[in-house]
């Protein structure tokens, strides 16, 4: 396992307290580190996850425990043969000596279980934080496509009060204002209708956070692009935890298999024990206390055939976990080769895009000089320029969101996300994630 829980200290709580969310309501970390932080240390499903990995560490300290000796006590009363009645009390110490690997195969099949629900873990994080960087996107683009709707607007609106101008000059008919209303009334439906968009994302951003979204002047993930370059196609799959928990899985059945082909030898213990008599049986005996120490071997000669048959059962989950993993990583190469294809054909989008807008606003400069001066252009010339250049500017915001999305899951898939948003080493809900 690269990655690793441990026991921090103390605590660390993140988790803002509700005065703290009222005083940030406008300012909350538009960083998507600290947003994704604030997510982690947040989301009870990670606190579920945790509670379940230290679980899973105590069953090693239960496991490790047929190492130590037993200690047992115990008082038998009634009539002992026919020497009277009474009470024997007695101490026994069992230790054992060897058991074929019986009890080292259940500490093995505990750590194995540790280490699943640690990679169950690492999933669920990695979980919160693709969800949250994703709904950090989407925050992102609907606030840039509110501005772009508000520029549309503002726009067609200069266009409008122009018609008019020229309508009440006489120097054009009253349909250029009415197309120019039109136009304004349909950006203006627009317009609210990307805000109640905005606001959804906010909401359900505001769900992964715990606290109210303020979506001005969200930075932009352009480190997500860098990490990729730098990591390229090669991917260690070895560090994605659907991987490590199929890993652990293969362990699980090993260590199983194990316990129950050591089932089939017998377990060699010394016992020791003291015993005491008491009641009306002591006066029948020389001695009132005796000790045995001795050597036990115990073992079941025959269960009907069940051992064998969980014996089979063992071999063929370890087969089929072996082959999990086979399948598993085949599944997660075929995603990383499809996000990646996306990234880069994203990639030639946007510069096409970029290329587009320039020449778009160009023509629009044209236009307009064109209609006020020449008059060889109409009003709808114009309308349509101002079009083009939102639809074409609400085009690149797009590319670029959904490039930074096929980013944020190509990490995700790759096992980097922890890396990139620096949560290695930190502090979460009171267990320390390392490296």
């Amino acid at each position: 396992m690269s990655e690793q829980f441990q026991i921090a200290p103390a605590e660390i709580e993140l988790q803002p307290t509700e005065s703290a969310a009222a005083t940030s309501r406008n300012s909350l970390p538009v960083d998507w580190q600290a947003a994704i932080h604030l997510a982690v240390n947040h989301h009870p499903a990670i606190s579920s996850a945790i509670a379940s990995l230290e679980s899973a560490g105590f069953n090693i300290d239960a496991a490790s425990g047929g190492y130590l000796p037993a200690i047992k006590a115990g008082i038998t009363s009634g009539r002992q043969q026919d020497e009277g009645n009474g009470q024997i009390a007695t101490v026994g110490l069992s230790q054992m000596l060897y058991d074929f690997g019986k009890t080292g195969s259940a500490v093995d099949q505990a750590s194995a279980k540790y280490l699943r629900q640690q990679a169950s873990a690492l999933e669920q994080i990695d979980t919160i934080v693709q969800q949250t960087a994703l709904a950090l996107n989407e925050v992102y683009r609907y606030s840039q496509l509110v501005d772009n709707a508000k520029k549309q607007v503002k726009s067609l609106r200069d266009i409008l009060a122009l018609t008019r101008m020229r309508a009440e000059a006489g120097a054009s008919t009253r349909v250029d204002p009415v197309q120019a209303q039109a136009r304004v009334e349909a950006a203006e439906a627009q317009q609210q209708e990307v805000e109640i968009k905005l606001q959804q994302q906010q909401y359900h951003l505001q769900s992964l956070l715990g606290q109210p979204v303020a979506a001005d002047h969200l930075s932009a993930p352009h480190e997500l692009l860098s990490q990729i370059k730098k990591q390229g196609q090669t991917v260690d799959l070895n560090k994605n935890p659907t991987i490590l928990m199929a890993q652990a899985d293969v362990a699980v059945a090993q260590a199983e298999l194990r316990s129950y082909k050591a089932q089939r030898y017998p377990t060699l213990s010394l016992e020791a024990n003291t015993n005491k008599y008491m009641g009306d049986i002591a006066n029948y005996q020389s001695r009132s206390q005796y000790q045995n120490v001795y050597l036990s071997v115990n073992s079941t000669i025959y269960q009907g055939g069940s051992l064998a048959a969980q014996e089979s059962a063992s071999a063929r989950a370890l087969e089929a976990a072996r082959s999990l993993i086979a399948s598993k990583k085949l599944e997660l190469t075929d995603q990383q080769r499809s996000y990646f294809q996306s990234i880069t054909g994203l990639q030639r989008n946007i510069s096409l895009l970029t290329n587009r807008m320039k020449t778009i606003t160009e023509t629009r400069s044209l236009y307009r000089e064109q209609y006020l001066s020449l008059g060889n252009r109409n009003a709808l010339d114009l309308l349509n320029a101002e079009q083009e250049i939102s639809n074409a500017e609400r085009d690149l915001i797009n590319a670029r969101c959904d490039l930074w999305a096929a980013s944020v899951n190509y990490i995700v898939m790759a096992g980097m996300a922890r890396d990139v948003f620096d949560l290695n080493g930190q502090v979460i809900q009171g267990l320390r994630l390392t490296q």
